[in-house]
């Protein structure tokens, strides 16, 4: 069947082309990029934008790809990765690449079938964008007619042996002069020790880094079904784990332990660029994508399972640590644990305590630090060296960097959201997955001329002090500058902490909190990812010598644009700012300020008029919520008020929030209907004085004035299309909204 198809698909391709057929180039040609460009941190095809046709193998069955996107018709995203047919019976150097597989249909993103259904060996053509996503090179298919399944087969290549040291550095930074010829390209990597294992995405997901004896680092991660966990169901309709291809309906992978040493690993080599390139992403990335890629070697002992008691403690408290530590092929010799109230002491100056076994286990042991006064900063970690000498430390490497240890801070009153944020290699949050209760106040809320999501903040700290809230339906409700008290679950979505919130109570407290002012220009910060510490604030984008300018005002596919101090400062100079878009963006409805007037009705309605951003636009400051997603961190302004005087008009309509509790002491409850509408739009609201209609260009077309609650607007000569509604009370706007005519 599959082949039939393809066949189809071949024809009704042919009939396209006869019409317009792009330049052809090879896979080599797309990819290769000069050792002087890559020197100085170029690594873009000399083909980047351009519509190109050209031919590969395939290297991978594309039942295998198990991406699951939320934008894509069905929820799986297609890939396929093929390598140049010129490559030998091994991996080549600039030879391989991936294939974006999904295409716009003018209403939908749809996979392309025939991406699921080749398999390694067959010999396809592909019309597409050459792009690039996260420093990623990939080509992206632009129609139905745009990928051909040829006749002939060809024996994919193996993988070349690659040293992970030509891919990363010690802190997984993208090596490009010696990496980026493997992008797409199947290898294997050897000797390899895990040192850090990532269960995400609510536990459906799991990733893993490795080391090499001279600690060069490299994530292995999860792009095929080969990776997936048991929590998780395949999404791609030709996947063998499918229960309609006799699969059993969920993943097989069992995530290593931290100290686990692989002979070796494959699979495809992708790119999350960081570094000099910018972004923060994860540097060159292994994705295997068979159960036979992972070469597990000798056994090491294992400490798993490790939990404290109280997690946070008071100065009158001491610590219980309980954990598990076993050894496969032999026996634990020594066990202990280090610990010490000296934040700047080096490991030999640790405190040791030898851990008890609990009694009526075999390998579940206990340990006790004793209590500090309050505010003292303990790390801790634990050592195990068994019968053949060799060691594990929990967290991996504790002796090697002061950022590889467990840690807590006594606390007289309680948690506190620094608690939850702080991490020492600026990395996942140290209480994931656990419960806890923190308290803040509201610096973005759900209301009208808002951000759309909640956050909440600190105010005694001026870093690692805010934090989002999800989960509960008591969040919609909240207002900015409320004090509430949050018990929940701490997630890390995509490397962004969270906490999934299961009760909340307010405590009748409000304050209005002052936002953290950075530099828009800190590109020391984002190399070390030092910026980690403001995820989550408010925080205020400043030039402490000017203005704040656009220094690119569209940055990529998505709703990216700059800012910075100099409109030639490039990504390692700027911030990123995202408006116009909801969904996983996260990002406002409220701002204006957006690059691309698409996203006044893409993936969410923008409730205000779009103006189109350019390097001629500067402001005093731009302020919002420091976020991250998609490899990157991202200035999210709530509404039009958080740009602090710029040089162009924000007009009347802007959206000036009257969000806060302080400013009025009731919900504004409204009901429009019908919508969408062909003749007229009854409003009926429990406060407000007119309703105003306006185009997305801002213009006003009708006033109405509320009486007795109601008012009847009349839409039958409107122009097919959205309008914005306006609920108005004494010259504010309450209430907001959006009307279809038809």
């Amino acid at each position: 069947m599959r082949r039939f198809f393809s066949l189809l698909v071949l024809l009704l391709a042919t009939t396209a082309y006869a019409q317009t057929t792009p330049p052809f180039a090879s896979i080599n040609d797309i990819q290769f990029v000069s050792a002087s460009d890559l020197a100085n941190c170029n690594d873009t095809s000399q083909f980047h934008g351009d519509t190109i046709r050209t031919v590969g193998v395939v290297i991978v069955d594309g039942g295998l790809v198990e991406v699951s996107s939320g934008s894509v018709q069905g929820g799986f995203r297609p890939f396929i990765y093929i390598a140049d047919t010129a490559t030998g019976s091994t991996s080549e150097p600039f030879k391989a690449i991936e294939v974006l597989c999904s295409y716009s249909t003018g209403t939908n993103l749809v996979a392309h079938p025939v991406a699921s259904q080749v398999i390694a060996g067959d010999i396809v053509e592909v019309i597409g964008v050459v792009d690039m996503f996260a420093r990623n090179n990939q080509l992206e298919i632009i129609d139905f007619n745009s990928l051909t399944l040829l006749s002939g087969t060809q024996t994919p290549a193996q993988p070349a042996v690659v040293s992970v040291g030509d891919l990363n550095d010690n802190n997984r930074i993208n090596q490009l002069e010696t990496g980026e010829q493997w992008e797409g390209a199947y290898v294997e990597i050897q000797n390899v020790t895990v040192v850090n294992v990532d269960i995400f995405a609510g536990g459906n997901r799991v990733s893993f880094d490795v080391v090499d004896a001279n600690g060069n680092r490299i994530n292995v991660s999860d792009r095929f079904i080969a990776q997936k966990m048991s929590s998780h169901t395949p999404v791609n309709p030709e996947s063998p784990f499918a229960v309609a291809n006799g699969g059993p309906g969920n993943g097989q992978f069992t995530p290593p332990t931290v100290g686990a040493f692989y002979n070796s690993i494959r699979g495809i080599v992708l790119h999350s660029g960081n570094g000099c390139t910018g972004g923060n992403g994860r540097g060159y990335e292994l994705n295997p994508f068979d159960s036979t890629h992972y070469d597990l070697g000798a056994s090491p002992p294992f400490i798993e399972n490790v939990a404290r008691l109280p997690i946070v403690p008071s100065s009158t408290q001491n610590v219980e640590v309980n954990f598990t530590a076993y050894d496969l092929d032999g026996t634990i010799d020594a066990l202990t644990l280090y610990y010490t109230d000296d934040s700047l002491a080096p490991v030999s100056a640790f405190s040791t305590v030898t851990p008890q076994l609990i009694p009526g286990t075999a390998d579940e042991f206990s340990a006790v630090i004793p209590a500090f006064p309050n505010g003292t900063f303990v790390r801790y970690f634990i050592e195990a060296i068994d019968n053949d000498s060799n060691v594990t430390q929990s967290p991996f490497g504790a002796r090697d960097a002061y950022e590889n240890i467990h840690f807590y801070t006594v606390r007289n009153g309680g948690m506190v959201i620094p608690d939850i944020q702080t991490s020492l290699d600026f990395g996942a949050s140290p209480y994931v997955n656990q419960q806890v209760t923190v308290t803040g106040f509201v610096t973005a809320s759900t209301r009208v001329c808002d951000l759309g999501f909640v956050y909440i903040q600190d105010p005694n700290f001026d870093e690692w002090a805010g934090i989002a809230l999800v989960g509960s339906p008591d969040l919609a409700p909240l207002f900015r500058d409320e004090e509430i008290t949050v018990t929940g679950t701490v997630e890390e979505n995509f490397g962004f902490t969270q906490i999934n919130v299961s009760s909340l109570t307010k405590t009748g407290n409000t304050q209005t909190i002052q936002p953290v002012v950075i530099n828009p220009n800190m590109p020391a910060m984002y190399t070390s990812g030092e910026v980690e510490k403001y995820e989550g604030m408010l925080v205020r984008a400043e030039n402490p010598n000017g203005k704040v300018v656009i220094s690119d005002p569209r940055r990529g596919n998505f709703g990216d644009y700059l800012i910075s101090t100099d409109t030639a400062n490039g990504l390692n100079e700027s911030t990123i700012v995202l408006a116009g878009r909801d969904g996983n963006s996260r990002s406002s409805l409220y701002v204006s300020v957006v690059n691309d007037s698409a996203w006044a009705t893409s993936n969410g309605m923008m409730m205000v008029p779009v103006v189109l951003t350019n390097q001629s636009m500067e402001f005093d400051a731009i302020e919002g919520v420091w976020y991250f997603g998609f490899g990157e961190y991202r200035l999210l302004p709530r509404a039009n008020d958080d740009f602090i005087n710029p040089n162009f008009s924000l007009d009347s309509l802007d959206c000036r929030p009257t969000v806060s509790v302080k400013q009025f002491d009731n919900d504004v409850f409204a009901r429009i209907f019908p919508n969408p509408a062909q003749t007229q739009v009854t409003v009926q609201a429990n406060r407000g004085d007119a309703i105003v209609v306006y185009d997305l260009n801002g213009r006003v077309i009708s006033q109405e004035t509320l009486k007795n609650g109601e008012a009847v607007v009349n839409v039958e000569n409107l122009q097919s299309g959205m309008y914005i509604m306006r609920l108005v009370e004494q010259g504010r706007v309450i209430k907001t909204a959006k009307v279809l005519v038809q």
